[in-house]
């Protein structure tokens, strides 16, 4: 083989090499229809009523599962739900869940690294056990998040996001009995996920 054609092939591998990345990336950044999740989750609450003042926060680990449709590449819905078990450090370990209901606003590019924002709307719910009875709590709130998914392929995805949730539980359960409040207890709790996303 000739010198000359011999540079030409090096040349048109090494064109095929760097482009076959960001060609792979374009196909990967189109994110439009059903995308399924699972995620281990890091949540954490807090009590911020006005009357009772700022608790501590308390923290532990769980679960989040997601599916969501995006009707374009850059706007789509999702439903997540959430559970985690608190580990508070002056008493016993209870559940924590959230179950979304939102929108997600994607920004796709040349490359596998796809961010997005999120606003959802949010039920909350906390079940402990206190002095033999079991009491579960229950409310609502808006949550604001953020993240991004990084494409291994088209079909796979790491998702990594945070979710800020803002609210109330305004119902009480002891035993049988429910007890509501308007005004409720506020609220506030953030969660951390990381997991992998499925685009089928």
């Amino acid at each position: 083989m000739k010198l000359k054609n011999l540079k030409a092939l090096l040349v048109v591998a090494t064109i095929s090499v760097m482009t076959a990345g960001p060609l792979s990336a374009q196909r990967t950044a189109d994110i439009s229809g059903l995308h399924l999740g699972v995620s281990l989750n890091g949540s954490s609450i807090q009590f911020d009523d006005a009357d009772f003042g700022d608790s501590e926060r308390e923290n532990g680990g769980g679960l989040s599962l997601i599916a969501g449709y995006n009707f374009t590449k850059n706007l789509g819905l999702f439903l997540s739900a959430t559970g985690a078990s608190i580990s508070p450090d002056d008493g016993d370990e209870y559940v924590l869940a959230h179950g979304d209901l939102g929108g997600r606003f994607s920004f796709p590019g040349s490359s596998s690294f796809v961010p997005y924002l999120e606003l959802a709307f949010t039920g909350l719910a906390a079940e402990d056990d206190f002095e033999g009875e079991r009491v579960e709590l229950s409310g609502t709130g808006v949550t604001g998040g953020a993240g991004f998914n990084y494409f291994f392929s088209s079909k796979l995805a790491l998702d990594l996001n945070f979710r800020y949730t803002k609210g109330e539980f305004n119902t009480v359960k002891v035993g049988g009995q429910s007890f509501s409040d308007e005004d409720g207890f506020g609220v506030n709790t953030s969660r951390f996920n990381i997991g992998i996303a499925i685009y089928p």
